[in-house]
């Protein structure tokens, strides 16, 4: 791993060499934006740079300390995840001790998975939150002796999983934080942190990953062709780790689907829209039904940019066609609202809006859009 491990973010990879030279390094970090930016990615590049024999801007990747964070096992950075509860656990036992070996095993798996991947979603079964043994487990293993120079780093994934124990827990060790000893905490979802634990760190917003970034890190880490890396880069709406997800879905079928979708709400077929959206409803939770509408949305920005640059500018040659014939019927339909109402009741989602409310409003709002004409 390098920097180059960590896709696009070269406005936080400045950042952070920056912070790295003149030696003004917070003791909390926040590392927020949606699933997949690559705010773990840069919390263990973060973390092996100070901890790099060399102290320099860059991992030397050749060293002691270097060989062994590749591998997540250097003493000096911590990962600190969601893990199931132990038999006969208590909250003064190690945040490992009471674990099976089975479930030891699991543990290993998923960290071997994410040191080859930082992009992996450590995910062991029966884990649902980040115990306070974990977080407890912080301030013991800061205050143990290191043989190895360098800085402490625990790094606290998907911090969002914290209950209401392990929060405050966390703070009180923000309050009053280990010397030499710095916390990274990682999260798509920084409102569900609690705000007294958010401004006792400092914020670094990963933006989306560009398109083209992600194009080329399809291709190159994934062995992706160039011209469906760049179809599924631009479904991934910024998000590396959704990219990798749809290489294993069938994603050709989806938007597909998406295309039948919106031919049933310009149909005015009332029996066949209540049939798909209770088909979709059945097919879907609220997150592989979020995924789908963002299928859904890319459809509809693909009839954009044909209408405004044509076929040149539209790189899915599989389903062209379908976009050609749609412009040329719905010449001037209303293309941003309906691209605005997609992500309006993506919003619902999360929510908790009942799915098939969501689905027939926004059949409704799609008609209306669709079916008009923009001025």
């Amino acid at each position: 791993m390098s920097w180059n491990s960590v896709i696009g973010q070269r406005r936080v990879k400045e950042l952070l060499r920056r912070t790295i030279e003149n030696g003004q390094i917070p003791h909390a970090y926040l590392f927020h934006g949606i699933e997949g930016a690559g705010q773990d990615a840069a919390a263990f590049e973060f973390a092996r740079v100070l901890n790099c024999e060399r102290q320099a801007l860059e991992a030397c990747e050749t060293c002691s300390s270097c060989k062994k964070s590749e591998l997540l096992s250097h003493p000096n950075i911590n990962l600190i995840f969601r893990l199931p509860v132990g038999k006969g656990e208590t909250k003064d036992d190690s945040p490992f001790e009471k674990l099976s070996d089975e479930q030891m095993s699991d543990v290993r798996e998923q960290l071997s998975q994410k040191a080859g991947n930082p992009y992996h979603e450590i995910s062991v079964p029966k884990a649902n939150f980040i115990k306070i043994n974990s977080i407890r487990e912080i301030r013991r293993a800061a205050s143990m002796s290191s043989f190895e120079r360098g800085k402490k780093v625990f790094i606290v994934c998907d911090a969002e999983h914290m209950n209401a124990e392990s929060g405050n827990s966390l703070l009180k060790t923000l309050e009053e934080p280990p010397a030499n000893t710095i916390l990274i905490l990682t999260t798509s979802q920084k409102s569900k942190l609690l705000t007294t634990i958010l401004s006792r760190c400092q914020p670094v917003q990963f933006d989306p990953v560009e398109e083209s970034d992600l194009r080329d890190a399809l291709v190159a880490k994934d062995g992706v062709e160039v011209a469906q890396a760049a179809i599924v880069a631009r479904l991934a709406n910024g998000s590396y780790k959704v990219a990798r997800e749809l290489l294993a879905r069938d994603w050709i079928q989806e938007r597909q689907e998406a295309v039948d979708f919106l031919r049933i709400i310009l149909s005015a077929q009332r029996i066949n829209l209540s049939m798909a959206i209770e088909r979709l409803s059945s097919l879907h939770d609220r997150n592989s039904l979020e995924r789908w509408l963002k299928v859904l949305q890319s459809w509809v920005r693909d009839a954009l940019v044909v209408r405004e640059s044509g076929s040149a500018g539209f790189v899915d040659t599989a389903t062209d066609a379908a976009v050609d014939n749609f412009v040329k019927k719905f010449p001037r339909a209303n293309l941003l609202s309906a691209l605005d109402a997609v992500d309006r009741h993506i919003a619902l989602l999360s929510k908790n809006v009942y799915i098939p409310l969501v689905l027939t409003n926004l059949a409704i709002d799609l008609k209306n859009h669709l079916a008009e004409t923009s001025t």
